[in-house]
């Protein structure tokens, strides 16, 4: 070596100072063969093992722990088909892997393996075939990889593809995408149908020329603010192909992707015959407005014609009455006997008029809604004791039995006093009037709820087939004892309409030839 003077001219040029320290410092490196096995033990995301010719493991590394479950001492010397699914180990899978390796070099597969625990593994295999120099078979080795992550990622996603599919092949609505410049570029088939035109044909239309051309600056806008990221709701038409109109309801929403927008989805409901039907009910609500003000102008004069006919026909029928009474009475002088009967006449004839007159009144205060109800507490017994009373005098001049039967002691009735006797008495005398022979029974008994009255006769009854039209206004049955003895036919419709203004209801059980019941059910006045 030179002296440290002689450095500067000394032709050999230095050494680099990294070989200097790579020489003194780096321990030498092992052979390949060390390399190869410790790149394989210490692959952990890999399943890398050799087999025998006859597929027993020969070599295990840590990524087949970690994928499989076996540790090392397990694993070494167990067929290969371990890791195969039960039912594909003993239909003979894994020799058949062997035989194509063997044959081929190679053989791939994507396909389920078992865990030691029991649990299956997506994996995709490699089996590869080993020779030595000569070309004889010496073995096999085998890569495996864990797709178990991938597949259900890939799962999830066809399942939502399959869904989105699913969504947009059947929805009843139109949906149909649209690229950023509002191009069409799907179309389903609610959208063929709506439209008249296949998806072929739709497909490259621009958003805004597929409605009516008064609407299409308005659809430009509100596709330039759905592609902004705001939702859009409109209303629309367009003229189907085969020229009719339709109604459309519009939801327009941006398409995101990896949170960029690049479309937008348009979803159209036909609403034609939405409108069309809310345009009727509108024209019908009118009509009956309309109606109902007729019917509340025609109530107004009738009320005012009834008032009329209460006045100037009821003023001289009292006039006549009243004169006949005094004629009957004596007070104008004592009459014979040929001048007593036509004045009877006159005043039986004449009550009978106000009481067809009253019919009509009453009904007409009832039909109109007039009329008003003051509830109290009501004891029915004595209302009941008055009005048989009252009828007395015409059942006992027909040869009939009137009587009363009181089962409770106590039955006070939440009611009107003045309409209940109204009530009661229309039907003492339907009862009277259309009874030729027999007995006319009243009964009154006491419910949870209620407080019952039963009129009971052995009249002329009522057919079955005429039952449905007992409470008609006006009707009466066709009887020669009706014919007989008249009636404006309103009675039973008056009791009915003041049950039920009293807040109760009324029934009729009638027999022909044998007679009819009918019972009244008013409210119990409880306390």
């Amino acid at each position: 070596m030179p002296a440290p003077a002689d450095r500067e001219n000394d032709p050999t040029p230095p050494m680099p100072h990294r070989l200097r320290t790579h020489a003194t410092a780096s321990p030498a490196l092992p052979g390949r063969d060390e390399l190869y096995r410790l790149l394989v033990e210490n692959v952990t995301d890999y399943a890398i093992l050799l087999l025998s010719t006859e597929g027993r493991v020969v070599t295990w590394n840590e990524g087949a722990e970690r994928m499989f479950g076996y540790d090392e001492a397990d694993a070494l010397g167990r067929e290969f088909a371990l890791f195969f699914p039960q039912e594909e180990a003993e239909s003979g899978t894994p020799d058949r892997d062997l035989a194509t390796a063997a044959r081929d070099g190679r053989c791939e597969t994507v396909a389920w393996r078992v865990r030691k625990d029991g649990s299956r593994l997506w994996a995709s295999v490699v089996l590869t075939a080993i020779h030595d120099a000569s070309g004889r078979l010496i073995g096999f080795g085998q890569i495996t990889r864990d797709l178990t992550e991938r597949k259900e990622v890939a799962e999830r996603y066809e399942e939502s593809r399959q869904r989105y599919r699913s969504l947009f092949e059947n929805n009843p609505d139109a949906v149909c995408s649209f690229d950023p410049d509002g191009t069409l570029r799907t179309a389903n088939p609610a959208a063929e149908s709506l439209t008249g035109h296949h998806a072929d044909d739709l497909r490259a239309r621009e958003f805004w020329t597929l409605f009516v051309p008064a609407d299409r600056e308005q659809m430009r806008t509100l596709f330039a603010e759905a592609l902004a990221g705001q939702p859009q709701v409109a209303q629309s038409a367009l003229v189907h192909r085969s020229g009719r109109r339709v109604e459309l309801r519009l939801t327009l929403v941006p398409i995101l992707v990896a949170g960029a927008i690049i479309g937008v989805y348009c979803i159209a409901e036909d609403v034609t015959e939405r409108l069309r039907a809310d345009a009727e009910r509108e024209s019908l609500l009118l009509r009956e407005r309309v109606a109902r003000a007729e019917a509340e102008a025609a109530n107004a004069a009738k009320t005012d014609f009834l008032a009329v006919v209460s006045h100037e026909l009821k003023t001289p029928l009292h006039a006549i009455t009243g004169f006949a009474d005094l004629l009957h009475d004596g007070e104008l002088g004592a009459l014979t006997d040929p001048q007593r009967r036509p004045v009877d006449r006159i005043r039986t004839n004449g009550r009978q008029l106000l009481r067809m007159i009253e019919d009509v009144l009453g009904y007409a205060r009832l039909d109109s809604g007039e009329e008003r109800v003051r509830l109290e507490r009501v004891p029915l017994d004595r209302v009941l004791s008055e009005l048989v009373d009252e009828a007395q005098k015409s059942a006992t001049a027909k040869g009939l039995a009137l009587s009363m039967e009181v089962r409770d002691e106590i039955c006070l009735a939440e009611t009107d006093p003045g309409r209940v006797r109204d009530l009661i008495r229309a039907l003492l005398s339907n009862a009277v009037k259309f009874t030729e022979s027999g007995e006319v029974r009243v009964t009154l008994w006491r419910e949870p709820s209620w407080v019952a009255v039963e009129v009971e006769d052995t009249g002329i009854g009522i057919d079955p087939e005429q039952m449905p039209r007992v409470w008609d206004p006006f009707w009466q049955a066709e009887h020669p004892l009706i014919r007989k003895v008249g009636g404006t036919g309103l009675g039973l419709s008056i009791a009915r309409r003041l049950a039920s203004l009293l807040g109760g209801d009324i029934a009729v059980v009638s027999t022909p030839g044998a007679g009819s019941t009918f019972t009244v059910r008013l409210p119990l006045a409880h306390g």
